[in-house]
């Protein structure tokens, strides 16, 4: 379901989904939504990178070291749960979490479901220059040429019985003038073109951008509700 969704709303999906995240600081909403993230980036057979994992944690160490009282602060109530740390700075970590949670895995759903040439289209759409956008989604397509480069270098030094380390391949193919796939058309009117692996919109598609949009303005609607963006459960 979520690889047959188009680049496009895949990645207005993706900006959706971070501004929600980013707006609204309800634990209960942003709970649902990453559960609806993982359950999306499940659907999809899709591997959690473990330096996000890393990120994540290293995000959240960072920031308690910093101030561990800000959960205090934030909610006007102390209340000790291990040692010094309090049940309020672990809401407020915990809400930190969630909001990562819900980024990285939105674009790890565009990044990895999408083509490179999906990526450059969808960001062309939006307004991104041509130039810059087909820059970009390049730049995601490198780890897989790289690998399949490679591998043709590693076969032919093994043939002529010569070592052949990753640096050497990463000289040799900085080095080495690579014919451009044609991925896009270019033709077009200034910075605007046509691209031929922009898939069509589908009623799911539709579906899936009219749900993130609800979702913005259900996390608007907690803001009013909760009288700000906070969700005080300590009150």
């Amino acid at each position: 379901m979520v690889k047959s969704l188009n680049s496009f709303s895949k990645f207005v999906i993706f900006i959706l989904t971070m501004a929600d995240a980013l707006i609204s600081n309800d634990t209960r909403f942003l709970g649902v939504l990453a559960l609806v993230a993982l359950a999306c980036f499940v659907r999809a057979k899709l591997k959690f990178t473990k330096w996000l994992g890393i990120l994540i944690v290293l995000h959240l160490v960072i920031l308690f070291c910093l101030n561990p009282d800000y959960g205090v602060t934030l909610y006007h109530y102390n209340i000790s749960w291990i040692a010094d740390f309090t049940l309020q700075e672990a809401l407020y970590l915990l809400t930190i979490f969630l909001k990562d949670v819900i980024i990285l895995t939105f674009l790890q759903i565009f990044l990895l479901t999408s083509q490179p040439a999906e990526i450059s289209a969808s960001l062309n759409t939006i307004g991104l220059p041509y130039r810059l956008s087909y820059k970009i989604g390049r730049l995601f397509g490198l780890r897989k040429q790289f690998k399949i480069n490679y591998t043709k270098l590693h076969v032919a030094a093994a043939a002529q019985n010569q070592k052949f380390s990753k640096f050497a391949a990463v000289r040799f193919l900085l080095k080495a003038k690579h014919e451009e796939t044609l991925a896009s058309r270019h033709f077009g009117k200034k910075q605007k073109r046509t691209w031929y692996q922009m898939r069509p919109f589908s009623e799911r598609d539709k579906r899936a951008m009219l749900l993130a949009v609800f979702s913005v303005i259900i996390s608007i609607i907690l803001i009013v509700v909760n009288g700000g963006r906070l969700w005080n459960p300590f009150r």
